[in-house]
């Protein structure tokens, strides 16, 4: 288990037509964290330990990071319909990037009839998220049509990216986690910038966009010395 503090998000909305002139970045709804960890921290699957044994002589970290997404408010109103979180780990030589071997989760899902009640089970207290295992509850139920809720792309790649949808019965609330095993490069500085993408879906505005930056200048994750 892992603590993970979560810190505020500005969105700032893309401008378009017909948006409201004074649309300003809308606050308290999106949260995020992260944490870095040893390859073979406790929390790692068997295929990432697995990984990093069959492969002596490389460094890696394990990077979590764990979107939280709010209810809306009168203040901020708004239902998340899509978001996406992009990663671009970087080095300060441009032919020469970190890769994240291994992404979790490739896909999320959960059963099409689903309600809030599934997920990966949390604790979140004044901005900290003790992150545990995920459980399935009603194990008896009856196998039924999944669809994804989170689904990640560029395993091997130094872009790694997850997208996260509601469902029809599930909305996108709550605490989202990713990972990335990351192979580091030998004698440079590691280090990563993330994007944040997300789509809302207003009563009155229809889909609006919104994007936050999350670098050097506000989250400074760095991988290595």
């Amino acid at each position: 288990m892992t603590e993970v503090h979560l810190h505020e998000v500005a969105l700032v909305p893309e401008r378009t037509l017909g948006s409201p002139g004074d649309d300003a970045p809308l606050r308290g709804r999106l949260t995020f964290g992260w944490d870095l960890l040893p390859a073979d921290h406790a929390s790692a699957s068997a295929d990432w330990l697995t990984h990093v044994r069959t492969t002596p002589g490389r460094e890696y970290r394990h990077l979590l990071l764990v979107c939280s997404f709010r209810p809306e408010t009168p203040q901020a109103p708004g239902a998340f319909r899509h978001a996406s979180l992009a990663v671009a780990l970087t080095t300060s030589d441009p032919a020469r990037r970190p890769v994240a071997r291994l992404i979790d989760p490739g896909v999320r899902t959960r059963p099409a009839a689903a309600g809030p009640g599934t997920g990966l089970s949390f604790t979140v207290t004044t901005g900290i998220v003790d992150v545990g295992v995920e459980r399935q509850p009603d194990a008896g139920r009856r196998p039924g049509r999944e669809e994804w809720i989170v689904r990640g792309h560029g395993a091997s790649q130094p872009d790694p990216q997850w997208e996260f949808r509601r469902l029809r019965r599930l909305p996108l609330v709550g605490d989202h986690p990713v990972a990335a095993l990351v192979e580091l490069v030998p004698g440079l500085v590691n280090s990563t910038d993330v994007l944040v993408a997300a789509e809302l879906e207003h009563r009155s505005w229809g889909i609006r966009r919104y994007r936050a930056r999350l670098g050097p200048a506000s989250q400074d994750i760095t991988l290595s010395p």
